[in-house]
Parts: C-alpha cells; sequence; structure tokens
C-alpha cells in the first residue's frame, strides 16, 4: 500500500536488482532463482577444483559472507564508496546511483543480520569467465524506511540471498586470499581500491579485468 503511496520511491525499491533475474524475482512475486541440481552443482565444483588447485569452497564462501558484510555497512551508511572493494564495476555503479536516489528521497536501510548458513545453487563456465551463485542463509532484521516503513519490517526475520560471484575462465586462487578477503590479488597488499577499479600500491586493475573474484549480483528474496 505504502509503495503505491509513494510511487517514484516504490519503483526505486522494486529496481534494485542488477540482473535480470533478480528483476524478475521482484516485479512477478517469484522466489530466487531456482537452484540447480545439487549433483550437477557438485561434479562443476570438482572440475574447478582441478582447474585451479588453490580453489578453497569453504574460504570462498567466508569471503562472500565477508563481501556481505562490506555492502551492509554501506547501505546502512548510504555511502557506496565502501563497497567499492567487491563489487564488479557495473554492479558498483548501479549501487552508486541507488544510494544516491535513497538519500535524494530519505530512504534508509535499518536492521542488522547474521549468515548462519550457505551453499552453492548454480555454477556457470563459458570461453570468458565462470561464476558461482551461493545462497546464503540470513536471520535478522531488515526494512526500508522514509519516515514510514516502505518495506520489510521491525523484528526478527529469516530470509534468503542469492551472491553472484564471478572472475575470468583463466583466473586461478591468489595464494594470499584475494579480493573477496580483503588482499590484492596481484601484489597482496591489503586492499585499497582506486575510483578506476585499481589497487592503490601495484595499481593492477583488479576489479575490472576479471583476475579475481569480484560481486556480480545481489539478490534477496522479495520482501
Amino acid at each position: 500500500m505504502i509503495l503505491r503511496v509513494i510511487p517514484h520511491v516504490g519503483g526505486i525499491l522494486r529496481g534494485e536488482a542488477a540482473t535480470d533475474s533478480g528483476a524478475r524475482a521482484r516485479t512477478s512475486g517469484e522466489e530466487l532463482t531456482l537452484a540447480d541440481d545439487q549433483a550437477v552443482v557438485a561434479a562443476a565444483l570438482t572440475k574447478l577444483k582441478s582447474q585451479d588447485a588453490g580453489f578453497d569452497l569453504a574460504a570462498t564462501t567466508r569471503g562472500v559472507v565477508r563481501a556481505r558484510e562490506v555492502v551492509d555497512l554501506a547501505r546502512q551508511a548510504g555511502d557506496a564508496s565502501a563497497a567499492r572493494e567487491v563489487m564488479s564495476d557495473g554492479l558498483w555503479r548501479v549501487f552508486v546511483l541507488l544510494l544516491a536516489e535513497r538519500t535524494a528521497h530519505g530512504v534508509r536501510r535499518h536492521g542488522t543480520s547474521v549468515v548462519d548458513g550457505a551453499e552453492v545453487v548454480a555454477v556457470s563456465r563459458d570461453q570468458l569467465a565462470e561464476q558461482l551463485r551461493i545462497r546464503l542463509s540470513c536471520q535478522g532484521e531488515r526494512c526500508e524506511v522514509a519516515g514510514v516503513v516502505l518495506r520489510g519490517q521491525y523484528g526478527q526475520q529469516r530470509w534468503d540471498e542469492d551472491w553472484i560471484i564471478r572472475r575470468s575462465a583463466d583466473a586461478t586462487t591468489p595464494a594470499n586470499g584475494g579480493v573477496l578477503s580483503g588482499r590484492c590479488p596481484q601484489c597482496g597488499a591489503a586492499l585499497r581500491i582506486e575510483a578506476d577499479g585499481s589497487c592503490a600500491y601495484c595499481r593492477a586493475l583488479v576489479l575490472a579485468d576479471g583476475r579475481d573474484w569480484v560481486v556480480w549480483s545481489i539478490e534477496e528474496a522479495p520482501w
């Protein structure tokens, strides 16, 4: 009802997703994109490991959870720059615009949450890139507020989020853990990203050339 009363803000919130599948979830009332068959996922992860001996699924999942914490802090503060270190160029540009629109209309995201489960639900690869869709089980509080609650609600809730990470098809896991662990995959320094996506220390384009996993898309189960 409130989204009808404030249609422009409602449009901003419904348009938050950066992928077609996320947009469908919001416009049609569907749940998150269906998970692939787990046997297929397991086979794909085994193949990924055979091509990248340093790949560690548990460490990669921890990195995604860390990335979520970084993005959540940026949302809460209304400052997109904090999320620059984990997002692809395209997603970050969308994120900047989204937070600017929210700020302009007095919309703030309230609530804190934790991740209590994670599962790879899809793996894809082509000649150019490979990506993982990691479904996080979350619990806590989430709501969007602009004087009144626009969506979500106060109080404890449970929901799922899909975090899609992507890298070049020929990339391998850096020894230092890389972007999702807060390290430059090239020089190993603590990650500090310039506006063009390069490392502030070695100047390598760590977010733009696919040399390591970055957050490509974020989808939340409909509110």
